[in-house]
């Protein structure tokens, strides 16, 4: 099988260059700082190609198992407003060995206990609250906490946050106990080729925080143009924008026709009008446009007709043809009428004389006569005089003349001529009809509007020009008219007329819809089109986001996790697990395992569970007592502690709550020989645990250093004393503190008065007693039956058997002999009790000291 070295080697030879750069730098330098993760990651960005390390083997890599640095208490002082303590107090700790802090209920010490747990590697944790029966109280608390790194001294002014090497340090209570219980814990042991991996994770989290700080200069809120519609086609392409938008879509999507101000004018100039106004108007105004329409087409048309340039043509040619015609009659005339005796006959002034005499004649002097009349009573219907005898030739010559073909055409050309160019001349090109015809299409195309009043002014013009013609003023060509297609009018005016005929209010209404939705969407394009070089950055932007998160999305730490709970799995499990088991046998343990519960950031997690168990449970607490699940929440912790080669500081805050005394004293002597190594600080009320850790204490020969935590004369919590209390010390502590006591009371008694020297020793005497009745609780009755469940140990009987009847004469005379000179009862006058002398005192205290140490060689 090869070594974890060999497998980690070559699972990093096979990985990208990214992680291989890292791994190297991890073994050359320690670790990957900021500078490196930067550089890195400013090289993968840029695709610059990166140089491969040398492929690793297997001695490139640590063998040694991974330690941390040493972590230990000093002491904790300044206190102010933490729960109810007193302010000011001040704990210390040993430098080594157990220490050991006693407290009745209420007396503080959990308080000093918790504000070990806020600062240290504790697995639960709960808040330090200020004195709850003080609303005076100001808010702010504060306590120093002074401990060692590897010996160097360090100093943490809580709550300031705390430094994190002080994880370091194991903590545990009853929480602490329930939270292993119930919740997934990481495995601590990790070898160093291992923790290669640990730092190798915390080197790619450096890595893709170097990405994210790239990514910050690039990331963001993407570009909003101010005042869109969501729902305009610009509002949606700006929605839209992204990493695949390209500048020519941009371009496109802001593309706006000529003018496009005023044709936004014209589009809110509509809306308005359709706010303003309701159905059956709009149907009047479409109808009225539609007549509009069909108006200006026949106007148009009869305009085109009459002033377009073949008309001109035809008008020129018309009277040319006149002039031709009247110039063949003159020269007629000319020809006959040189000897009448005025001249003119047959201008045109002598044709409209005789025409006006032809019709005076046939319509009122000789109505029914043919013109001339020459009969016998005819006049002259000029000079209305009798005719002479030349008179009737005259006539009637004239009349043949005015009759003959030639001066007939001529006549009738010219009265066609007249009658075109009076036509001509009464022709009214701008009626008050076309005018109100073109305001009315204007409010529905204000363009086709201005077009039809060009076409119009155009054919005005066309009409002066043939004028001038006619009239020889000017030799410049016929304007052409403005082409406009008349039937594309009526056709439009037969939709709008439909479009009336159909108008309703839901119509009207998607009509104003549309009206709005058009101006919209123009306005919006015109918006978008203002911020087009914006849009082309910010599209360019989020190019470079994408570009880099997917460059982050692919340096993760998942193939490290992978693998490092792989071989956590085949070279570290089994050890923890058979040191859990170690642990629980240890405290009377059965049918617990420790189940493999997978990992994360390169660490495996495990949870207690039952072996063996055919009944699905929620978890070990519904099958195991109060007690077995205090042991085993102990037996992860010993575990833990077992793999910390850092031998940091072990705080415990009653641990042993629910155990039976076997437990108790199994705990108390694994506590005492973990103290062998390392710091132990043990926080307790219970006065028979008390003793069994100072008794394991002395069996392994560690240093115990003594605290209590009392109240002080006000009754205020937190008054720490560098000793452990009368009742809370074992009969040898006891003998050897009389013996303290007796040597002051042998050096002060020739100062004291009687009673002063009585009172010594009754309160001296007391404490004697006290003692022998303590080493027959404990280290007689209480070694036989266990005083917290009443469970008699048999193995331990035979104790009973090596008490010799020496033994309870001794006993007896000790007792009762102390029991005379303690202040029990009121002593009787007749026996006149003199208070002992010192010598006395010391017989009684050699007397229990021999007993003691002889009683405990027996067990």
């Amino acid at each position: 099988m090869p070594s974890i070295e060999e497998e980690i080697a070559s699972w990093l030879n096979q990985r990208p260059d990214w992680i291989r750069v890292l791994a190297a730098e991890i073994l050359r330098s320690g670790e990957v700082d900021d500078v490196f993760a930067r550089a890195l990651a400013t090289d993968l960005i840029s695709q610059k190609p990166i140089s491969a390390p040398e492929k690793l083997t297997a001695t490139d890599l640590p063998t040694s198992t991974s330690t941390g640095a040493r972590v230990e208490l000093t002491a904790i002082g300044g206190l102010h407003n933490v729960n109810a303590l007193a302010d000011g107090g001040f704990l210390t700790f040993g430098d080594a060995g157990l220490t050991v802090v006693y407290g009745d209920n209420g007396s503080g010490k959990s308080g000093f206990a918790r504000l070990v747990k806020d600062v240290v590697g504790a697995r639960h944790h709960q808040e330090i609250l200020p004195n709850a029966f003080n609303p005076a109280a100001p808010k702010e608390q504060s306590a120093t906490i002074t401990y060692r790194v590897n010996g160097e001294e360090r100093t943490l002014n809580w709550p300031a946050a705390a430094d994190a090497e002080l994880t370091q340090i194991h903590f545990y209570d009853e929480a602490c106990g329930d939270h292993y219980l119930l919740t997934d814990t990481e495995l601590s042991y990790r070898p160093s080729a291992l923790n290669l991996l640990d730092q190798l994770v915390h080197a790619v989290d450096r890595l893709r925080s170097a990405m994210d700080a790239e990514l910050a200069t690039v990331d963001g809120a993407g570009y909003e143009v101010p005042g869109l519609l969501p729902s305009t086609a610009a509002g949606l392409f700006a929605a839209s924008l992204g990493p695949d938008t390209t500048d020519d879509l941009i371009d496109a999507a802001v593309d706006v026709p000529l003018d496009p101000e005023a044709l936004l004018a014209q589009r809110v100039q509509e809306e308005g009008r359709l706010q303003s106004t309701n159905p059956t108007n709009e149907k009047a105004r479409l109808l009225k446009v539609a007549d509009a329409l069909v108006a200006v087409a026949d106007h148009l048309d009869a305009l085109g007709a009459a002033v377009d340039p073949d008309a001109s043509d035809r008008l020129e040619k018309q009277l040319q043809e006149a002039r031709d015609l009247r110039a063949a009659a003159d020269l007629a005339s000319r020809s006959n009428f040189t000897d009448e005796p005025l001249s003119g006959v047959g201008s045109e002034t002598w044709r409209a004389l005789w025409s006006a005499a032809e019709a005076y004649s046939q319509q009122e002097a000789y109505p029914g006569h043919t013109f001339p009349h020459t009969g016998e009573d005819a006049r002259c219907p000029l000079c209305q005089q009798e005719l002479n005898a030349d008179a009737p030739t005259r006539l009637q010559r004239f009349h043949a003349f005015v009759h003959d073909e030639t001066a007939k055409k001529a006549a009738t050309a010219e009265a066609s001529t007249r009658a075109a160019l009076t036509r001509l001349s009464g022709l009214e090109v701008a009626t008050v009809v076309t005018t109100n015809a073109l305001a009315a299409i204007e409010t529905e195309d204000p363009d086709l509007a201005e077009h039809l009043r060009m076409a119009i002014d155009t054919a005005g013009a066309a009409k002066t020009r043939i004028g001038e013609r006619l009239r020889a003023e000017t030799t410049e060509l016929p304007l052409p008219l403005h082409p406009t297609d008349t039937d594309e009018l009526r056709t439009r005016s037969s939709a709008i007329r439909d479009s009336a005929e159909k108008i309703d209010s839901a119509a009207f209404a998607s009509q104003l819809k549309a009206a709005t939705a058009a101006k919209n969407e123009l306005k919006d394009t015109i918006e978008l089109a203002k911020h087009v070089d914006r849009l082309k950055k910010d599209a360019a932007r989020q190019r470079a986001v994408r570009h880099i998160t997917a460059i982050r999305a692919s340096i993760t730490t998942q193939p490290i996790t992978k693998q490092a709970i792989a071989l956590t799995r085949t070279y570290v499990n089994e050890q923890v697990n058979d040191r859990f088991s170690r642990e629980s046998d240890r405290l009377g343990l059965e049918h617990v395992k420790l189940d493999d519960k997978g990992g994360g950031k390169a660490r495996l997690r495990h949870k207690p569970a039952l072996l063996g168990a055919t009944l699905a449970t929620k978890s070990v607490r519904d099958v195991l007592s109060e007690g077995e699940q205090t042991a085993l929440g102990l037996a992860g912790l010993l575990t833990e502690i077992n793999f910390d080669d850092s031998q940091s500081a072990l705080v415990l805050d009653d641990p042993i709550t629910s155990l039976d005394h076997g437990r108790r004293e199994k705990v108390a002597r694994r506590i005492a020989a973990l103290a062998g190594n390392r710091q132990v600080v043990v926080f307790t009320h219970d006065l028979t645990f008390l003793g069994d850790l100072i008794r394991a204490a002395e069996e392994e020969g560690v240093p115990l250093q003594e605290h209590s935590i009392v109240k002080d004369s006000k009754g205020i919590p937190g008054t720490v004393l560098d000793t452990h209390p009368w009742k809370a010390k074992d009969a040898k502590k006891r003998i050897h503190e009389l013996g303290e006591e007796l040597a002051r009371i042998k050096r002060d008694k020739a100062t004291l008065t009687p009673d002063d020297y009585d009172n010594r020793v009754q309160l001296w005497a007391g404490k004697l007693s006290e003692t022998w009745e303590r080493i027959v609780r404990n280290d007689i009755i209480g070694k036989v039956v266990d005083r917290g469940t009443t469970e008699v140990r048999p193995k331990m009987v035979k104790l009973l058997a090596q008490i010799t009847p020496e033994d309870n004469v001794d006993f007896q005379s000790g007792y009762s002999q102390v029991s005379k000179w303690a202040p029990r009862h009121d002593k009787s006058e007749e026996v006149n009790i003199v208070a002992p002398t010192v010598e006395e005192m010391k017989v009684e205290l050699d007397r229990i000291d021999a007993w003691h140490k002889r009683i405990n060689g027996y067990s």
